[in-house]
């Protein structure tokens, strides 16, 4: 048999920690009891004027979030119309078409 290193036979301490348990569950009863509880009005009140306040504030960052979202996709067409006329001095802005046999490589060694 392995022992445990703990004194005493095992069911004493099974005991004690038992009776500290229901001495616990017995002390928080007594405290529940002490507990003004809101009446079922009030619950409802208060729940009604979180719900109420939450959807205010998600259309609140909805309408942040969209007025942000406009704005940066009108400066970033403000932009890309102006610098694509500035940097390119009238020559076309279309990507260069390279095919792969256009590509020479020298394989002689450098000396």
């Amino acid at each position: 048999m392995v022992s445990s290193g703990r004194e005493g036979p095992p069911s004493s301490l099974n005991v004690k920690v038992v009776k500290k348990i229901i001495k616990f569950v017995k002390e928080s009863l007594q405290e529940l009891a002490k507990v003004t509880w809101p009446t079922r009005a009030t619950v409802l009140r208060l729940t009604v004027g979180v719900v109420v306040v939450s959807i205010l504030f998600a259309l609140f960052i909805g309408v942040i979030d969209l007025g942000i979202t406009n704005g940066l996709r009108g400066l970033l067409t403000f932009v890309a119309q102006h610098s694509t006329s500035q940097q390119t001095g009238g020559v076309s802005s279309q990507p260069i078409q390279i095919n792969p046999g256009d590509i020479q490589v020298d394989t002689t060694p450098a000396q």
